[in-house]
């Protein structure tokens, strides 16, 4: 169904730096938007310090922390039409609002590259 969602747009964004994503807040609603809404399909790209600048639909800047580049696999918390095994990118804002994050064009997927990334405490030998 995502598939189907993002069709053959990705062909005329190739290497604008602009990609389509599907993202979702786990409460509340996605940060940024004139219209609050929970979920939203939207087409974004990132500022040289790693904000997600929203282009269409149009936006304030959200500043979000990957928990890890790795994607991990739709789990049932996530949205109802991604279909299963669907790669999801977790983020979470800093007043620590959950995200979830789905670029449905594996060719895109290099776009979290440019997104900061929670560094993870290491174990004290």
């Amino acid at each position: 169904m995502a598939r189907w969602l993002f069709g053959r747009a990705a062909v005329k964004r190739s290497g604008s730096g602009v990609v389509q994503v599907i993202v979702w807040a786990r409460s509340g609603k996605v940060p940024g938007l004139a219209r609050q809404k929970k979920w939203v399909k939207a087409k974004v790209s990132a500022d040289e310090v790693g904000r997600l600048v929203w282009v269409k639909p149009a936006g304030e800047p959200v500043e979000l922390t990957l928990r890890s580049r790795e994607p991990r696999p739709r789990n049932k918390s996530d949205l109802f039409f991604l279909d299963p095994g669907t790669p999801v990118w977790e983020a979470t804002t800093p007043d620590g609002q959950e995200i979830g994050i789905v670029i449905p064009q594996a060719r895109e997927h290099s776009f979290v590259e440019q997104l900061p990334v929670a560094e993870h405490a290491e174990p004290q030998a």
